[in-house]
């Protein structure tokens, strides 16, 4: 066991070394927040994974799983097909743009108000995500070396630092490069596991308790279904750390290709993540004490040890890296949005440790709650703040004009207060 901890402690070190290193590349405001808009289609596709795919897509898929089976895999689906989307209609007039944020472009027509306002809220939607983010690496954590969530929570909050503060969008793109190869290279070999454990899955069919509906909404809810997979959909769309991997590319076709290598692979993660979570259901029911730990728990037990603590320690930097895209997020829309007053790198990163320390100290309120649901909030909320002002502007606008722009700036105020109500009924 001490070994197995030593190699945790061991990989944290050396991943966040190199989240340090390229710290270095980052000379300006700029730099920190775009990438100096070079990144490559593969760089692009590394900061969307690499955010998007976190805590939410695999701790949270396989602890959702195990409490409502197919579901789960909605937030991983809904992902891919914004992807698609995005790649499709989006790339194009938003990179061409030039601009920093999605709420700069959206003022750019709607007004300064409009801009803040958006930015605001959508940032608030972020942060929500970021408690998801915590919950994640706070149950990792506590499942390798035993300690109490709060002080998990807390050790999750100076990796963070570490992660971001520095390297900014950078960090960001190259711990997503790494979060590819690990997080596909640990779900395939989680599912070929389950795959040969429980005789291709059959044992997990004849196995799940009865008076479930395992594989289809009714214990989970149609009307929720249908609102968490559109949230997931117009949530993406209208984020600002995934629209920041767009506007960081060095040209509209690197863009585009980034946000379909996007698409192809991340739907494949939530599927495995089902598999994964009706397995530990079946043949592990205890995991039902605190479901979160479901997914660290199933490493920890059918891999080796050296192997589980490498796996585990990775699967802490793929949770913390989307805490970190996110942060960035909403650290580059306080700075350029709300505040505005001083340009500088200093300022930037100080607004982004302001938002880590924000979100540590509302989540220690929040520990036991279930992490897609955080995350479903979270896109709900960006969503439909952003995504009908972006619509119109990018495809509506020149061919409806007056009074349409009056009702389009009226529905931006009132959407997020409509979607909220449809949660709470």
């Amino acid at each position: 066991m001490l070994l197995y901890k030593i190699l945790f402690i061991f990989t944290l070190i050396v991943i966040s070394f190199y989240s340090v290193k390229y710290s270095k590349k980052v000379k300006s405001k700029n730099d920190f927040s775009l990438g100096g808009r070079s990144f490559s289609s593969i760089d692009v596709s590394a900061l969307i994974i690499g955010t998007l795919v976190g805590g939410a897509s695999t701790v949270g898929t396989v602890q959702m799983a195990f409490i409502y089976g197919i579901p789960a895999c909605l937030f991983t689906l809904g992902s891919g097909i914004a992807c698609l989307l995005l790649g499709l209609f989006f790339s194009k007039p938003l990179r061409e743009s030039e601009v920093v944020t999605v709420s700069e472009y959206i003022g750019r027509y709607f007004g300064d108000g409009v801009r803040r306002y958006t930015s605001f809220l959508s940032s608030f939607g972020m942060f929500i995500h970021i408690v998801a983010q915590f919950l994640a690496a706070g149950a990792i954590i506590s499942a390798v070396f035993g300690f109490s969530f709060q002080i998990s929570l807390f050790v999750t909050f100076i990796l963070l630092i570490i992660m971001i503060v520095s390297g900014g969008i950078i960090s960001s793109a190259v711990i997503g490069r790494f979060k590819i190869v690990i997080l596909y290279s640990m779900m395939i070999l989680s599912f070929l596991i389950v795959l040969l454990k429980s005789n291709f899955l059959k044992s997990v069919f004849d196995g799940l308790p009865s008076g479930r509906h395992w594989f289809w909404f009714q214990d989970y809810g149609y009307k929720r279904g249908v609102m968490d997979l559109l949230s997931m959909i117009i949530g993406v769309i209208s984020t600002q750390t995934y629209l920041q991997a767009i506007f960081s590319a060095r040209s509209v076709k690197e863009a585009r290709q980034g946000a379909f290598i996007s698409a192809a692979l991340i739907p494949p993660i939530g599927f495995i993540g089902v598999a994964i979570g009706l397995y530990l259901r079946v043949y592990h029911p205890e995991v039902s004490d605190l479901s979160a730990k479901a997914l660290p728990y199933f490493i920890e037990i059918y891999f080796p040890k050296f192997m589980a603590a490498v796996l585990n320690a990775s699967l802490l930097i793929i949770v913390l890296g989307t805490a970190a895209g996110l942060t960035l997020g909403v650290s580059t829309n306080m700075f350029n949005d709300l505040v505005k007053k001083v340009d500088s790198l200093i300022g930037m990163r100080m607004a982004t440790f302001f938002v880590i320390v924000c979100a540590f100290v509302i989540v220690i309120f929040g520990a036991g709650s279930k992490i897609l649901d955080w995350s479903f909030l979270s896109m709900g909320f960006r969503g439909f703040t952003i995504f009908l002002p972006l619509v119109y502007i990018l495809f509506v606008r020149k061919k409806m004009v007056g009074r349409w722009e009056r009702v389009v700036k009226f529905m931006v105020y009132i959407l997020p207060i409509i979607y909220v109500i449809f949660k709470i009924l």
